[in-house]
């Protein structure tokens, strides 16, 4: 009977002696899994923000006029509703586009000419007339004509075609710099409410509350 009770007290004491161990490794292991388990509401948070500014430039109306302008000329200022500058946009397109083929289509056609000239070794050349908006052959035979009275006319002509260009694209961007400005003047206080308020202040510090004023300009 003596040795039944001392087997269960050794028992009981070996059980309970593993009992803190076998909880301390448990908290361990819950406290291995918190560390290693990221804030996910940190990261929520951080693309709540990025996705609200993402939209809030979205809905900006001059960025957006500003990108349909340069896809698109008039595209913008139509979303400005300033339909009346659309024919302005491209009547000046339009003309820029003439410059460019009038110039283009004089440049190749004494570039013919002069390089006859060099290629078939000649002296003098003779010219077909050509005259008028469309650049129409009348049929005349003018000349004869050198190599040093053609290739100034090469020249000038492939010049005037480059500078087109260079204005085609200047009045492309400026356009859509138009279309920009113009939706940020819409979304501008233009009001005439101007007004300067005073008004007591108290601003407390170190050695106690020190009274002032305090003027606000608003406008």
């Amino acid at each position: 009977m003596v040795r039944k009770l001392v087997w269960l007290l050794l028992i009981t004491n070996i059980s309970f002696a593993q009992k803190p161990d076998t909880v301390k490794n448990n908290l361990t292991e819950v406290d291995s899994i918190t560390v290693l388990v990221p804030d996910s509401s940190k990261k929520i948070s951080f693309v709540k923000r990025f996705l609200k500014a993402d939209s809030i430039r979205k809905a900006n109306p001059a960025r957006k006029a500003l990108i349909r302008s340069l896809v698109l000329p008039g595209w913008g200022q139509a979303t400005n509703k300033e339909y009346w500058v659309i024919p302005i946009i491209y009547t000046a397109a339009t003309g820029g586009v003439y410059a460019y083929w009038f110039a283009n289509d004089r440049y190749w056609y004494y570039k013919h000419y002069l390089q006859q000239i060099i290629y078939e070794k000649k002296t003098e050349i003779e010219v077909e007339e050509i005259s008028g908006l469309f650049n129409k052959k009348t049929g005349n035979i003018i000349g004869p004509f050198t190599k040093a009275q053609i290739e100034p006319a090469v020249n000038s002509f492939r010049r005037y075609r480059d500078l087109s260009v260079i204005l085609f694209a200047v009045g492309w961007a400026l356009q859509a710099v138009q279309a920009n400005v113009s939706a940020h003047l819409k979304n501008f206080d233009m009001s005439d409410d101007i007004s300067l308020k005073f008004e007591p202040n108290i601003q407390p510090s170190m050695y106690g509350m020190n009274m002032g004023a305090k003027i606000t300009l608003k406008f």
